[in-house]
């Protein structure tokens, strides 16, 4: 599978990218009308406005809150939205995927969980940044869990990974993947979480494309 992206490939996923910020806005109008009370209500209307627009998820829909939350790959049940809560989603185009992770929040955020959402968020902003034409992707990843600090044996799982028509491809942005090197034209995910089990997780991704002298970001929400 071709990790460099044609223009024509690289247009598919940034449509899908707009999909999914499009389906985003109108979920949190919702969200903030009490539509939804449920992991799993919250999911089925994702899926929902996502075949309405005649297309298909890129994956199972992520909505993972309250203590769930700290399973990245949390399967939406019937608990109820409370403190954070992420929502994890993509669709397809012609094929080709977006995948985009956005955290929330359902009622009112003690100081440390603010600090650590604000913490979170510039460390993917970080990684954003190292994200460039010739960059080495071991170098991004261990430079976002170096500025976790204390937080980073929190993060479980790689800083990203290669999307196309699969949505997980290379490269692998990871510190044990020393030889994967960012490349003009790669699509790419930037995605840094924190877990602590049994009480939260928090997880921000965005979809880009490789350039110079940084990365396109596709997903805006």
């Amino acid at each position: 599978m071709p990790v460099i992206k044609t223009p024509q490939e690289i247009r598919f996923i940034k449509k899908a990218c707009s999909i999914t910020d499009d389906i985003f806005s109108e979920i949190l109008k919702e969200l903030h009308g009490g539509m939804y009370a449920t992991e799993r209500a919250l999911a089925r209307a994702i899926n929902q406005k996502i075949k309405t627009r005649g297309l298909r998820h890129a994956f199972p829909v992520i909505v993972a809150s309250g203590a769930g939350a700290a399973e990245p790959h949390h399967k939406p049940t019937n608990e109820p939205l409370a403190g954070f809560t992420v929502i994890d989603f993509g669709v397809r185009v012609n094929g080709y995927c977006s995948d985009m992770t956005r955290t929330v929040y359902f009622g009112v955020p003690k100081t440390y969980e603010k600090v650590l959402y604000e913490k979170l968020l510039q460390s993917e902003l970080l990684g954003i940044r190292l994200v460039r034409d010739g960059a080495s992707c071991a170098a991004s990843d261990l430079a976002v869990r170096k500025f976790l600090g204390a937080y980073r044996k929190y993060f479980i799982h790689t800083l990203g990974h290669g999307v196309g028509k699969r949505i997980h491809e290379r490269p692998r942005v990871y510190y044990r993947a020393e030889k994967e090197i960012y490349k003009k034209n790669m699509v790419v995910t930037v995605e840094p979480g924190v877990y602590i089990e049994g009480k939260l997780g928090i997880r921000i991704e965005d979809t880009c494309v490789v350039a110079a002298p940084k990365a396109d970001i596709l997903t805006k929400s």
